[in-house]
């Protein structure tokens, strides 16, 4: 995948782009918050036509305006009961961002200060053991996934979460979500630990974010995992530059309809093979009708020690697709293509995929292209029925081909730890060398509960003789307890087979958690 045009087309839009939604910078929703599978319901039902869904975190701000475009649509009552639920239930989330935006006597027009603006208490029980990724340097209970790199110890776990934020004027704005975890080593032992999960300061700038801290970015279509960024593993340190809200492009480029842009720049951990190399991507999508959405992402892994010096100009090459000599290999690179298509005549359902490469080679023998190719595609049924209180998704991803003379999916042979961030894959959780088929029906029940029963397979090391296999169901359960109190419950149940790539090695584990959270 190329993108040398990346840094003219970053100056051009600054220049010339129709500023279609300039805002101040805001606080990032989190990769986990229940809001995004109410947009993706809303965006299902054709109530949200301007999301760009495949590049989040989405801002409070961004979800609060795709929550006022979806109010507008279903304001005409023909909308299924469970739409006004879920507005009701976002309007109370996103107050005050949804109070900015309409202007009213009670918005936010310029500085604040929220030392607490939301708390997660949460306790945990987890039985079971690590599985081993070969060829890299990560180790993952397979039960626990897409956490933000959190990892928890046998038996009793706590944790404590929170999230502040200040702003100054409308240009400025710094957040942060420190985390404090409680793990039971032993019976006579309970270890302490605190750290900063996430947080950035963030200058606005038109319809731009430039921003320095500790970010999780999820590109691609994918809802269980995606190829490229998922929050699979720990928050990144980045410095970023992206547009919070779609924006439309000048001249004949505005017919791509609303458009996104994401470039960042970090620095992976010290602990690994090559100690400390750089971490970059870059990421662009567009709409050009409210019933497809494109994008193209790519990262790069590239410098640290021992490996040929870097500058600007050289990571500009790089994340262009091109190594710093003609011929050495300098660099690890991702890529994938994606695509989402609702069929509004089909009751709002969606087809979803993304094709990604981890090397190029020539298309019709001219034209570069990815190699060594990897798959995710899923179906999405916002509305089985008239009430919209039941939605479905299937979700499969393939990551298991193998190119001649090349590596599974996130290996290399220069940068051998992989690609991971401090022991786990920064993209699709089931790792290289593996497949994995996902299906979860969720309920909207009465008094504000939902229900989500959830069936998750995968079958990991197709480059080994011993295949193993994951069996895993799931049940989740969320209640809105009052308008700024919820009780959230999950267990996941994990038989498997051949554990370690060791024939008969067959084991059961189990993930239980429960979590209040508080709003203000």
């Amino acid at each position: 995948m190329r993108f040398r045009l990346v840094p003219l087309l970053l100056a051009g839009i600054l220049v010339f782009s129709q500023i279609s939604f300039a805002t101040p910078p805001s606080a990032a929703l989190p990769l986990d918050s229940w809001v995004y599978s109410a947009l993706d319901k809303l965006a299902g039902l054709g109530l949200v036509d301007s999301a760009l869904q495949g590049t989040r975190p989405y801002t409070r701000l961004e979800a609060a305006r795709q929550v006022r475009e979806a109010r507008s649509k279903a304001a005409g009552g023909r909308s299924p009961l469970v739409v006004y639920r879920l507005l009701r239930r976002l309007e109370t989330e996103l107050h005050e961002q949804v109070a900015e935006l309409a202007g009213g006597p009670d918005s936010t027009t310029g500085s604040y200060l929220q030392p607490l603006r939301s708390l997660q208490l949460e306790y945990i029980y987890q039985d079971g053991r690590q599985s081993l990724f070969p060829g890299t340097d990560a180790r993952q209970i397979a039960l626990n996934y897409n956490n933000y790199g959190i990892e928890y110890s046998d038996h009793q776990n706590g944790q404590v979460s929170f999230e502040s934020e200040a702003r100054l004027s409308r240009f400025f704005l710094v957040n942060v979500r420190p985390l404090l975890e409680f793990q039971e080593n032993d019976r006579d032992n309970v270890r302490f630990a605190s750290r900063l999960l996430e947080g950035k300061a963030a200058l606005g700038l038109g319809s731009f974010e430039f921003s320095a801290g500790r970010q999780s970015l999820w590109w691609g279509q994918g809802r269980h995992g995606s190829l490229v960024l998922t929050n699979n593993a720990r928050p990144l340190d980045m410095l970023r530059v992206n547009n919070p809200h779609p924006l439309l492009l000048p001249w004949v480029f505005r017919h791509l309809g609303p458009f996104g842009f994401d470039l960042f720049l970090g620095r992976l951990d010290r602990d690994r093979i090559v100690p400390e190399p750089y971490f970059g991507g870059v990421r662009i999508a567009f709409k050009p009708r409210p019933w497809i959405e494109l994008g193209a992402c790519r990262t790069v892994i590239f410098g640290g020690e021992g490996r040929p010096h870097v500058g600007f100009s050289d990571f500009l090459t790089i994340i262009g697709g091109e190594n710093l000599s003609g011929k050495e290999d300098t660099s690890n690179s991702v890529a994938a293509i994606d695509a989402r298509i609702r069929l509004p005549f089909l009751w709002g359902t969606e087809l979803y995929g993304e094709m990604g490469g981890e090397d190029e080679s020539d298309l019709l023998g001219f034209i570069p292209f990815i190699s060594n190719k990897a798959y995710l595609g899923g179906v999405y049924f916002p509305l089985l029925e008239p009430s919209g209180r039941l939605s479905l998704r299937i979700e499969y991803a393939d990551l298991s081909h193998i190119d001649d003379n090349s590596f599974p999916w996130y290996r290399h042979g220069i940068y051998r730890s992989g690609y991971t961030y401090k022991g786990n894959i920064m993209g699709h959780h089931a790792g290289g060398s593996a497949k994995d088929i996902f299906s979860e029906l969720k309920i909207f029940l009465p008094h504000d509960m939902n229900l989500a029963m959830n069936f998750d397979y995968e079958e990991r090391g197709f480059d080994r003789p011993v295949r193993e296999k994951h069996y895993q169901p799931g049940l989740a359960w969320e209640w809105q307890l009052l308008d700024y109190i919820a009780i959230n419950a999950r267990y996941a149940f994990d038989k498997v087979e051949n554990l370690d790539f060791e024939q008969g090695n067959d084991r059961t584990f189990h993930l239980a958690e429960i979590e209040a959270g508080f709003l203000w």
